[in-house]
């Protein structure tokens, strides 16, 4: 898709005539769904800056409504004018800002800064999609005074210089765009690395809604410092972990591991499921559980140890952002970037 297939959209009218409130069932996709689409908005700085030697988001530093930089020039210019406002929820209390303004302190907070600019542009698309589906699927509640309001809760970072100009970039570039699959604003999950390939979404939710969501290669992830990353906890510990997920988890004596846990790979090389004590465990639990880098990962003995090897960093599903800024060095620009990673998605714009 080029620029040229970009198309206006009176946001509220299209939307209105089209939804899919279909929600994966069962306690361990729920489980899973949450994680993914979720938790984005508690720990992406971690996921989006691993290696870089920072905190996760309670460090960042919170922008208030008089911050420098221009950003509440920005507020006062534009709160009037604009359709979308955010209302993000802090420890400092909630703050409203323009859709806009918000993504360009949200923006560094999911992304290396180093990143190319194609890659940033990406990202400021898919993180705009993400707030819009998030009022799309709570639009009846938060319309008022001719305005759509979206609340969040979510860490933004003051930035200065060289980094400030490049968020500015990249969400003034494209400005009011994002991410529609058959009439509706998608769900665009985010990651950092992948273990070779990103996810089939159909796949690990176990239904149709998420034909964007395909299994596409990133050919050169390996080359990233972060790719392969391994874990050593004693049996007893791993035992207590694997007891809290599943109080009849058994590792009976002269089992191996791979005899006691089965386990179940999705086509991309992550673990789609476990069998732990009879019952089906989801592998995003066992990383939520081990706090993993991914759920491509296999085990081993070691004496009286068990070894965790992860490949990736991140859930799998979406835009890969390593494989994005690969991409991007060799020329690719973001809608090259987004219609590779989000198959047969139309990207329209708010205004």
């Amino acid at each position: 898709m080029r620029k040229s297939e970009i198309k206006n959209l009176i946001f509220n009218n299209r939307l209105n005539s089209r939804r899919n409130d279909a929600e994966p069932g069962g306690r361990d996709v729920a489980a899973v769904f949450l994680f993914i689409f979720l938790f984005p908005y508690i720990v992406s700085f971690f996921f989006g800056n691993v290696g870089r030697g920072m905190d996760e988001g309670g460090d960042t530093e919170q922008m208030e409504a008089d911050a420098g930089n221009g950003a509440s020039e920005l507020s006062r210019e534009d709160i009037d004018k604009a359709e979308f406002i955010v209302c993000n929820t802090t420890e400092a209390g909630m703050e409203k800002m323009p859709l806009e303004t918000y993504l360009v302190s949200r923006l560094p907070a999911t992304v290396p800064m180093e990143y190319e600019m194609e890659t940033l542009k990406a990202q400021a698309v898919v993180l705009r999609t993400e707030l819009l589906r998030r009022y799309y699927d709570t639009r009846d509640e938060q319309q008022k005074d001719g305005k759509c309001y979206i609340y969040v809760e979510s860490n933004i970072v003051q930035t200065d210089g060289a980094f400030y100009e490049k968020c500015k970039e990249a969400v003034g570039s494209t400005r009011g765009m994002y991410l529609t699959y058959e009439g509706c604003p998608v769900r665009a999950p985010y990651f950092a690395v992948s273990a070779g390939a990103t996810r089939n979404g159909n796949e690990v939710f176990g239904n149709q809604d998420y034909g964007y969501l395909k299994s596409v290669i990133c050919g050169r992830d390996f080359t990233s410092e972060d790719y392969v990353h391994s874990l050593r906890v004693s049996r007893d510990i791993f035992m207590e972990k694997l007891l809290e997920i599943e109080p009849e988890a058994v590792w009976e004596e002269g089992q191996t591991l791979e005899e006691a846990f089965p386990m179940t790979k999705d086509r991309a090389g992550y673990i789609a499921k476990v069998d732990i004590g009879g019952k089906t465990v989801s592998g995003e639990r066992i990383r939520m559980a081990f706090l993993l880098n991914s759920s491509c990962f296999e085990w081993r003995e070691e004496g009286d140890d068990v070894i965790i090897k992860t490949k990736g960093v991140g859930h799998g599903l979406g835009l890969c952002q390593y494989g994005a800024n690969e991409a991007a060095k060799k020329g690719s620009d973001f809608i090259d970037i987004l219609n590779y990673f989000f198959s047969g998605v139309v990207i329209e714009k708010t205004e």
